[in-house]
C-alpha cells in the first residue's frame, strides 16, 4: 500500500497491549494495529448506515405490499433470480484473504 503514513500516539488497556506484543513482532505492530482500525471504522460505518435507514427507510412497506410477508418475500427474489435480471456478486478470492488474515 503506497498511502503516505502518518504517526500518532493512543494509549491502551495494559493487558492488551501486553498481547499485542507477546502475540505480533514488532516490526508488524503497526500494520496490525492500522487493518483492526480499519476492520472496526467498516463495522461503524455499515452500522451508521443501518441506523440511517431505521430512521429513514428506503423503501416504503405500503408501496409493496406483496412483500408483507417472508414467503412471499422469497418468491419475489426467485422470480428475479429466474428471469435473468439479477445479477450475483463477483466471487472473491477468500483463499488469499483468509491466508493474510491468519498471519496477523
Amino acid at each position: 500500500m503506497n498511502t503516505p503514513l502518518e504517526r500518532i500516539n493512543v494509549n491502551f488497556p495494559r493487558p492488551v497491549l501486553e498481547d499485542l506484543r507477546r502475540l505480533v513482532p514488532a516490526k508488524r505492530r503497526s500494520e496490525v494495529i492500522a487493518r483492526a482500525t480499519a476492520r472496526e471504522l467498516r463495522r461503524l460505518k455499515l452500522a451508521a448506515v443501518f441506523e440511517t435507514l431505521d430512521r429513514n427507510p428506503a423503501w416504503q412497506a405500503e408501496h409493496y405490499p406483496h412483500l408483507a410477508d417472508g414467503t412471499a418475500s422469497d418468491l419475489f427474489v426467485a422470480r428475479l433470480r429466474a428471469s435473468g435480471t439479477y445479477s450475483r456478486a463477483p466471487v472473491t478470492d477468500t483463499v488469499s484473504t483468509r491466508r493474510k488474515a491468519r498471519r496477523e
